[in-house]
């Protein structure tokens, strides 16, 4: 009985020897292979390969990501030197696809001024003057909407060579004139004195400055003009005949009234507190 349970521990302990050899063997060799495809994967030739695989397929991003982990792992071997150059051309197509695809007229001007003698330039200059022309068509159309001085002054600040530029000026000054009219705290405009009667085609109007600040005088009417006549000085504006309502602004301050020019007259201004 002693002899055959010898025997049975001795099998045992013999088994049990084998089988943890065994796995110890597996695990080794798994390691390894874990090892190999390691290798496999990220090593340089398929990072190179693999990144530029996405670049051919335009998938800029990824093949950025392969082209990072090879320079990240590999910075010493050759391929590193071809990553790179690599790396350098998705700086540029990245750059231009944004530019390509905004409104933003600045992205692409981004994109001139980095790259010169870039592989899209022709494009981005031709590009450049296609958004100039629908930004400002679109700021036209946007102060058109709005029709206030305020936003035709932005408007020609911008685009201050516009081919409507003059009448625009002439639609501002009517504005002006306008939204003077209508402020609750526009003064009264002092009278004008005329000194010379007659039907002529065309009046003069002779202005004295005595507001102690720079005058800016508009005249809507049959004519549209603007004359700015500097303190304690003169000017004179000549005008076509006709009606005309008149705005002034000086020290902060505006006036109104309406006038039927029909020959040469004079004006004095000053401050008021008489509200129109």
């Amino acid at each position: 009985m002693r002899h055959i349970l010898f025997t049975f521990l001795t099998i045992t302990m013999f088994v049990s020897c084998v089988s943890e050899t065994e796995h110890q063997k597996t695990l080794d060799e798994n390691t390894a292979l874990k090892s190999e495809l390691e290798e496999i994967k990220f090593g340089a030739p398929n990072l190179l390969k693999d990144g530029k695989k996405f670049f051919e397929n335009k998938d800029f991003k990824t093949a950025r990501e392969k082209f990072n982990t090879l320079l990240e792992r590999h910075s010493d071997l050759p391929e590193a030197i071809e990553c790179k150059k690599y790396l350098a051309v998705i700086d540029e197509e990245e750059l231009w696809q944004s530019a390509n695809n905004s409104t933003d007229i600045s992205n692409v001007s981004t994109y001139i001024d980095k790259y010169s003698n870039g592989k899209h330039i022709s494009q981005a200059k031709s590009l450049k003057e296609t958004l100039k022309i629908q930004n400002m068509q679109n700021a036209y159309e946007s102060a058109e909407q709005r029709n206030s001085s305020s936003a035709w002054k932005e408007f020609l600040s911008e685009y201050p060579n516009h081919n409507e530029a003059s009448s625009i000026k002439k639609k501002i000054i009517k504005l002006e004139v306008d939204e003077i009219y209508g402020d609750s705290e526009t003064g009264k405009m002092p009278s004008f004195e005329q000194y010379n009667y007659g039907n002529s085609s065309s009046s003069t109007v002779k202005i004295t400055n005595n507001t102690g600040c720079d005058l800016v005088v508009r005249y809507s009417g049959t004519e549209i003009e603007m004359i700015t006549i500097p303190e304690g000085s003169t000017r004179s504006v000549s005008l076509s005949s006709g009606n005309y309502r008149v705005a002034a602004t000086a020290c902060g301050h505006n006036y109104a009234g309406s006038e039927n020019l029909t020959g040469d007259y004079t004006s004095t201004f000053y401050i008021s507190t008489t509200r129109y």
